[in-house]
C-alpha cells in the first residue's frame, strides 16, 4: 500500500521534496518552480514544505545545494594539484549530464523574480565559499603562495566550466580539467 502524502516524514519527505524540486528545476527553469507542484510531484501537503523550508527561495536554495554537494563533493587527496584535478573532473562530469547542464543554466539565466535572483546569489556564494577551502588548505601546506586569492582561483576553474555549458555550447574539451589546473597551477606556484 503506497504513502498517503501526510505519512512521508523526517529524511523521506526532505529526499522526496528535493528530488521533486530538482526535477522542475531541470523541466521548468528556476523561476517557474512553485511549490505546489513540487508538492504534488513529491506526494506531500504544501504546508509540509512550508513548515520545513519556510518559502520557495529557502527550498529552491536547498536543493540546489544538496545536488551539488552530492554530485561535486570538495576533495581531500592531500595536494592542490589533486584536489583542484578532482574538483574539475567531477564539475565537468556532472556538467555533461542533462540535469548538470539544467541546473547550471538554470542557475545563471537572469530572472526578474527578486526573490529568485536573491537565493541564485546566495547559492553562488555559499558554493563559491565552500570550494575555496581547496586552495586555502593548498596555502596551509605550502603547495601555493599565501598571496593567493582562493575565490579568483576557484571562479576562474569553475567559470570556465559554466561558460562552457551556459555560452558555448557543445561539450567540454577533452583535458580540460588537466589543461586548466596546469594553467592555474603555473600562475600560483611559488617561486
Amino acid at each position: 500500500m503506497g504513502d498517503s502524502p501526510a505519512q512521508i516524514r523526517g529524511a523521506r519527505l526532505q529526499k522526496a521534496v528535493l528530488d521533486a524540486t530538482l526535477a522542475r528545476i531541470e523541466s521548468a527553469g528556476i523561476g517557474d518552480v512553485r511549490i505546489a507542484d513540487v508538492a504534488t510531484d513529491a506526494g506531500v501537503h504544501e504546508t509540509s514544505i512550508y513548515r520545513r523550508w519556510k518559502s520557495l527561495p529557502r527550498l529552491l536554495l536547498d536543493a540546489l545545494l544538496s545536488r551539488v554537494g552530492e554530485q561535486i563533493p570538495l576533495p581531500d587527496t592531500g595536494s592542490l594539484r589533486g584536489d583542484l584535478e578532482r574538483f574539475m573532473t567531477d564539475l565537468i562530469r556532472f556538467a555533461e549530464t542533462p540535469s548538470g547542464r539544467a541546473l547550471i543554466r538554470g542557475t545563471v539565466i537572469a530572472e526578474s523574480d527578486p526573490e529568485v535572483e536573491a537565493i541564485r546569489r546566495e547559492f553562488w556564494l555559499r558554493r563559491l565559499s565552500s570550494s575555496e577551502e581547496i586552495v586555502r588548505r593548498g596555502i596551509a601546506r605550502g603547495d601555493v603562495a599565501a598571496t593567493v586569492d582562493p575565490r579568483l582561483t576557484m571562479l576562474t576553474l569553475g567559470g570556465l566550466v559554466h561558460l562552457h555549458v551556459t555560452q558555448l555550447g557543445g561539450g567540454l574539451p577533452p583535458g580540460l580539467a588537466r589543461h586548466a589546473v596546469d594553467l592555474i597551477l603555473t600562475g600560483i606556484e611559488p617561486r
